[in-house]
């Protein structure tokens, strides 16, 4: 995993310029593809990057911020929060490697 002093919003940004233009968000068993609404398990996607934010005014506000590669060669992203209130998808993430 990646540390970094650039902000999530930059990484994204690079990120997008080197093709990652999908945003993921998790469900229940699966990961959707937001624009194209697509569903993939998590066998079907590989983790190429990973990186961990610490929150600016409160470090217990963590985030990380994964890229991803699908099966069928769609790039995207997918942020989840790591604070005390973790995701309640952890273990479908935790799935991902």
């Amino acid at each position: 995993m990646k540390t970094t002093d650039r902000t999530l919003s930059k990484v994204m940004s690079d990120l997008a310029n080197n093709g990652y233009k999908e945003q993921f968000k998790a469900e229940k068993d699966s990961f959707i593809a937001t624009l194209s609404s697509k569903k993939y398990s998590p066998s079907r996607l590989k983790v190429d990057e990973r990186y961990r934010f610490d929150g600016m005014t409160n470090p217990s506000d963590e985030s990380e911020l994964i890229a991803i590669t699908t099966d069928d060669g769609v790039k995207g992203t997918l942020v989840i929060s790591l604070g005390k209130e973790q995701s309640e998808h952890m273990e479908l993430i935790e799935k991902l490697g």
